[in-house]
Protein backbone atom coordinates (compact mmCIF):
# COMPACT_ATOMS: atom_id res chain seq x y z
CA UNK A 1 0.00 0.00 0.00
CA UNK A 2 1.45 3.36 -0.97
CA UNK A 3 1.40 6.62 0.95
CA UNK A 4 -1.52 8.13 -0.99
CA UNK A 5 -3.69 5.07 -0.28
CA UNK A 6 -2.99 5.40 3.43
CA UNK A 7 -3.83 9.09 3.38
CA UNK A 8 -7.10 8.29 1.58
CA UNK A 9 -8.02 5.70 4.21
CA UNK A 10 -7.14 8.08 7.04
CA UNK A 11 -9.18 10.88 5.46
CA UNK A 12 -12.13 8.52 4.87
CA UNK A 13 -12.09 7.51 8.55
CA UNK A 14 -11.75 11.09 9.79
CA UNK A 15 -14.47 12.35 7.44
CA UNK A 16 -16.92 9.60 8.38
CA UNK A 17 -16.35 8.93 12.04
CA UNK A 18 -18.81 11.70 12.89
CA UNK A 19 -21.65 9.43 11.72
CA UNK A 20 -20.57 6.82 14.28
CA UNK A 21 -21.55 7.01 17.89
CA UNK A 22 -18.98 8.29 20.37
CA UNK A 23 -18.89 4.82 21.94
CA UNK A 24 -18.02 3.12 18.64
CA UNK A 25 -15.22 5.60 17.91
CA UNK A 26 -13.83 5.13 21.43
CA UNK A 27 -14.04 1.35 20.98
CA UNK A 28 -12.17 1.48 17.66
CA UNK A 29 -9.43 3.64 19.18
CA UNK A 30 -9.16 1.54 22.34
CA UNK A 31 -8.92 -1.66 20.28
CA UNK A 32 -6.14 -0.08 18.23
CA UNK A 33 -4.28 0.93 21.41
CA UNK A 34 -4.54 -2.62 22.80
CA UNK A 35 -3.44 -4.25 19.53
CA UNK A 36 -0.56 -1.78 19.21
CA UNK A 37 0.67 -2.40 22.78
CA UNK A 38 0.41 -6.16 22.28
CA UNK A 39 2.22 -6.26 18.94
CA UNK A 40 4.92 -3.80 20.01
CA UNK A 41 5.78 -5.61 23.23
CA UNK A 42 5.54 -9.08 21.66
CA UNK A 43 8.32 -8.08 19.25
CA UNK A 44 10.50 -7.45 22.30
CA UNK A 45 9.70 -10.84 23.86
CA UNK A 46 6.66 -10.08 26.02
CA UNK A 47 4.55 -13.24 26.41
CA UNK A 48 1.18 -11.69 27.29
CA UNK A 49 -1.59 -12.69 24.88
CA UNK A 50 -3.83 -10.12 23.21
CA UNK A 51 -6.59 -10.98 25.69
CA UNK A 52 -4.21 -10.57 28.65
CA UNK A 53 -3.04 -7.24 27.21
CA UNK A 54 -6.68 -6.11 27.06
CA UNK A 55 -7.20 -7.12 30.70
CA UNK A 56 -4.15 -5.13 31.78
CA UNK A 57 -4.94 -1.97 29.77
CA UNK A 58 -8.71 -1.84 29.81
CA UNK A 59 -9.61 -3.57 33.06
CA UNK A 60 -6.48 -2.87 35.16
CA UNK A 61 -6.18 -6.56 36.00
CA UNK A 62 -2.80 -8.13 36.66
CA UNK A 63 -2.09 -11.49 35.08
CA UNK A 64 -1.02 -14.35 37.34
CA UNK A 65 1.99 -16.39 36.33
CA UNK A 66 3.53 -13.54 34.32
CA UNK A 67 6.61 -11.55 35.24
CA UNK A 68 5.84 -8.16 36.73
CA UNK A 69 8.19 -6.68 34.11
CA UNK A 70 5.84 -7.90 31.35
CA UNK A 71 2.84 -6.27 33.01
CA UNK A 72 4.74 -2.98 33.30
CA UNK A 73 5.85 -3.22 29.67
CA UNK A 74 2.19 -3.25 28.61
CA UNK A 75 1.16 -0.48 31.01
CA UNK A 76 4.15 1.67 30.11
CA UNK A 77 3.72 1.18 26.38
CA UNK A 78 0.12 2.34 26.65
CA UNK A 79 1.15 5.39 28.71
CA UNK A 80 3.95 6.26 26.28
CA UNK A 81 1.66 5.93 23.27
CA UNK A 82 -0.89 8.23 24.93
CA UNK A 83 1.92 10.71 25.63
CA UNK A 84 3.00 10.60 21.98
CA UNK A 85 -0.60 11.12 20.81
CA UNK A 86 -0.87 14.16 23.12
CA UNK A 87 2.38 15.58 21.72
CA UNK A 88 1.10 15.09 18.16
CA UNK A 89 -2.22 16.72 19.02
CA UNK A 90 -0.33 19.73 20.42
CA UNK A 91 1.94 19.71 17.32
CA UNK A 92 5.04 19.37 19.50
CA UNK A 93 8.21 18.41 17.69
CA UNK A 94 10.18 15.26 18.39
CA UNK A 95 13.13 16.58 20.38
CA UNK A 96 15.90 14.88 22.29
CA UNK A 97 14.19 15.66 25.60
CA UNK A 98 10.88 14.29 24.33
CA UNK A 99 12.62 11.06 23.24
CA UNK A 100 14.16 10.74 26.71
CA UNK A 101 10.73 11.37 28.26
CA UNK A 102 9.23 8.60 26.13
CA UNK A 103 11.99 6.21 27.17
CA UNK A 104 11.44 7.14 30.82
CA UNK A 105 7.74 6.32 30.51
CA UNK A 106 8.48 3.03 28.71
CA UNK A 107 10.87 1.84 31.42
CA UNK A 108 9.05 3.04 34.56
CA UNK A 109 9.18 0.36 37.29
CA UNK A 110 11.47 -1.76 35.08
CA UNK A 111 14.77 0.11 34.96
CA UNK A 112 16.09 3.65 35.01
CA UNK A 113 15.02 5.31 31.80
CA UNK A 114 15.62 8.48 29.87
CA UNK A 115 19.39 8.22 30.11
CA UNK A 116 21.64 7.33 27.21
CA UNK A 117 23.84 4.27 27.57
CA UNK A 118 27.50 4.56 28.53
CA UNK A 119 28.50 1.02 27.59
CA UNK A 120 28.69 -0.98 24.40
CA UNK A 121 25.66 -3.06 23.43
CA UNK A 122 25.03 -5.88 21.00
CA UNK A 123 21.80 -6.77 19.28
CA UNK A 124 21.27 -10.52 19.46
CA UNK A 125 20.88 -12.07 16.04
CA UNK A 126 21.81 -8.89 14.15
CA UNK A 127 24.87 -8.29 11.98
CA UNK A 128 24.87 -4.59 12.91
CA UNK A 129 26.82 -3.52 15.99
CA UNK A 130 25.63 -0.22 17.49
CA UNK A 131 28.27 2.48 17.90
CA UNK A 132 30.42 2.86 21.00
CA UNK A 133 29.11 5.45 23.48
CA UNK A 134 31.46 8.20 22.21
CA UNK A 135 30.49 7.57 18.59
CA UNK A 136 26.83 7.19 19.62
CA UNK A 137 26.70 10.74 21.00
CA UNK A 138 28.09 12.10 17.70
CA UNK A 139 25.58 10.06 15.70
CA UNK A 140 22.73 11.27 17.90
CA UNK A 141 23.66 14.88 17.22
CA UNK A 142 23.61 14.20 13.47
CA UNK A 143 20.32 12.30 13.90
CA UNK A 144 18.53 15.21 15.60
CA UNK A 145 19.96 17.71 13.10
CA UNK A 146 18.90 15.50 10.17
CA UNK A 147 15.46 14.96 11.71
CA UNK A 148 14.73 18.67 11.61
CA UNK A 149 15.83 18.88 7.98
CA UNK A 150 14.00 15.72 6.85
CA UNK A 151 10.67 16.83 8.39
CA UNK A 152 10.25 19.28 5.51
CA UNK A 153 11.45 16.83 2.84
CA UNK A 154 9.53 13.62 3.57
CA UNK A 155 5.94 12.52 3.96
CA UNK A 156 5.00 11.51 7.53
CA UNK A 157 5.22 7.76 6.93
CA UNK A 158 8.59 8.00 5.19
CA UNK A 159 9.83 10.24 7.99
CA UNK A 160 8.61 7.78 10.64
CA UNK A 161 10.34 4.88 8.86
CA UNK A 162 13.59 6.84 8.49
CA UNK A 163 13.43 8.00 12.13
CA UNK A 164 12.86 4.46 13.39
CA UNK A 165 15.62 2.92 11.26
CA UNK A 166 18.21 5.55 12.19
CA UNK A 167 17.33 5.49 15.89
CA UNK A 168 17.46 1.70 16.09
CA UNK A 169 20.81 1.73 14.30
CA UNK A 170 22.24 4.13 16.90
CA UNK A 171 20.59 2.20 19.78
CA UNK A 172 21.18 4.97 22.35
CA UNK A 173 19.48 3.39 25.35
CA UNK A 174 20.68 0.34 27.29
CA UNK A 175 18.78 -2.90 27.08
CA UNK A 176 17.25 -4.25 30.25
Amino acid sequence: MDYNSLVEKKNFYNNNKSILSKEIVENIEKNFDIDFAHESTTIEGNTLTLRETKLVIEDNISIGGKELREIYEIINHNKAFNYVKECIEKKEELTEERVKDIHQILTENIMQGGIYRNTDVRITGAEHTPPTPNEMFKQLQFFYDDLTMKESQMNPIGLAAWTHAEFVKIHPFPDR
